[in-house]
């Protein structure tokens, strides 16, 4: 962590409760072996992901949505209403690293990772993307994708 900037806030203000939104960053090595040198901060999916599949899932995912379906029942919000302004993936390394970038007003607890797996369950083939926009009509957390692993987790970006 590197602090590039400081500032003066209000005497009220709450690092947790200002947030106008964040963003995550979820990190794939999408290969048949995985690579020692990122073990630790990427998860490992050996079998092909079809991207174009992944992105059209995601799109189901952007706007105002109850995201019921898409956090841990250790969740201990009031609400589960989101706002995803852009999911975003991309590849680098020869296409063998694959990010998926969620940027929006808040997340639930596990939420980002719930979205992982379930883009990585559509990606692989055993998931529609259509079926995305059934899993988040029905909040039901049992229909989604499992929980993407947390050392692909990263904290991009805190916007206040």
């Amino acid at each position: 962590i590197v602090v590039t900037n400081a500032e003066e806030v209000e005497e009220r203000f709450h690092s947790q409760y200002n947030v106008v939104s964040k963003k995550y960053a979820y990190r794939i090595w999408n290969s048949k072996y995985h690579n020692p040198f990122l073990r630790k901060y990427t998860a490992h999916i050996h079998e092909p992901l079809n991207l174009d599949l992944m992105k059209s899932a995601a799109a189901y995912l952007i706007g105002e949505h109850d995201f019921t379906s898409f956090h841990s029942t250790r969740s201990q919000k009031k609400s589960s209403l989101r706002t995803i302004y852009s999911i975003s993936i991309k590849t680098r390394t020869k296409g063998q690293l694959v990010e998926i970038t969620c940027h929006g007003n808040g997340f639930l607890h596990n939420m980002v990772r719930i979205i992982a797996g379930t883009l990585i369950e559509v990606g692989t083939g055993r998931m529609t993307p259509e079926y995305v926009k059934e899993i988040l009509e029905n909040k039901d957390r049992t229909l989604a994708g499992p929980t993407a692993p947390s050392k692909g987790l990263f904290l991009q970006e805190i916007e206040y």
